[in-house]
Formats: structure tokens, sequence, C-alpha cells
């Protein structure tokens, strides 16, 4: 019976490693991740306990909006799980995403956390994320583009109004929805047209 063959890691796909405030330097024994705002229920999670509550895993896309795609495993928690556990208020209707160090900043509406495949990724294609990939912990957002998936996270606030995040503030749109383009295929090292949304293929 042939054996399958391992999926890549992120380095091997050959995936951009960027960071727009510069690559932090993230403690040896992790990150804590703070949940508030407008919630009932304000929690904070520790490495062992994102860790415990790994136990999702998607098939996904994250893009790019400098125009490269790649599709990987991502194991961690989907938003809407986390959203049932802290429960927002009523008055709650976006939620802003901080990267560690807390110059980067993005806000996304809280529907966008209800989407089946919209993750707290802690690993990907079976190995925990480096730093350079967001690691400990970071946010895929399949329907978006990139700069929404804010990586290495440290805190996430419910919110009544929107708050214009790092690249928002620099001219990318708020919602940061994925028009039809031509996209770079990490996976498939191939140029393809993209009808416009989430990325099928």
């Amino acid at each position: 019976m042939p054996t399958l063959a391992p999926m890549l890691n992120l380095f091997d796909l050959k995936v951009p490693v960027f960071w727009a405030e510069g690559q932090p330097k993230i403690p040896a024994g992790g990150t804590t991740l703070a949940v508030g705002g407008l919630v009932e229920r304000t929690i904070r999670l520790g490495m062992r306990d994102l860790r415990d509550l790994a136990v999702d895993e998607v098939d996904c896309r994250l893009t790019s909006v400098t125009r490269w795609s790649v599709r990987a495993t991502w194991r961690g928690m989907l938003m809407s799980r986390l959203v049932t556990m802290v429960k927002p208020s009523a008055d709650a209707r976006f939620v802003r995403l901080t990267s560690f160090g807390g110059v980067y900043t993005t806000t996304v509406e809280l529907a966008e956390l209800s989407h089946p495949r919209a993750v707290f990724a802690v690993a990907a294609n079976g190995e925990d994320l480096p730093v350079e990939y967001g690691g400990p912990v970071r946010a895929v957002f399949p329907q978006l583009w990139g700069y929404k998936s804010a990586k290495s996270l440290v805190a996430v606030d419910f919110l009544r109004d929107y708050e214009s995040g790092y690249w928002e503030q620099r001219g990318y749109e708020g919602d940061a929805r994925i028009p039809a383009t031509k996209l770079y295929n990490l996976n498939a090292r191939t140029t393809l047209q993209h009808p416009g949304g989430e990325v099928a293929w």
C-alpha cells in the first residue's frame, strides 16, 4: 500500500515572511491571549489553554493582498467557538485583533468570526506555527485579505464601533473582501484567475 507524501510546511512552500512592524521576539514561554471588551465573560488563555482548545482542523487558503495564496491545514480553535465561550453583548458589532507588541491591530465585523473556516490557528500542516508565520497563535480568515489574519495574537476585543488598524490607517480597505483578480498559487506554483471571494482552488 503506497504511503502518502508528507505535507510541506510553510517554509518548504516558500510562503513569504513579512512583518509590517518588524518580527517580534516572543518569550520562550509563549504568550497569553486576552479576550475582552463587550462580552459577558472575559478570559485569558495561556499556551497550555490554547493547545488544549486547538481541536479543530480546517483546510483553507490564506491569501495576501500582494496576490499570493497558500492552502494549508490549520489546526486551532474555530473562532465561532470563542464567540460562544465569551458571549458578546448585543452592542458588540466588531472585533479588534492585536498582535504582540501592540503596534499591529486590525478590526473585522463580528459576523466574520462565524465563517466555518475562520480559525485561531496554532499549527499548519502538522507543525506548530513558528513566529515567522504568526506563532504561537494567529488568526486565519480565508474569506478576507491576509492583513486581517493578524499574527502572534495577544488580544481579541469585542467593540461597538469600528476602529481602523495598522494597514487600514494606511489606505487599505476596511472590509478586506477579496475581489476578482489574478493570484499566485504557492502550492501549485502557477498564476490563476480568481473570481472573487474566498479562494476555492
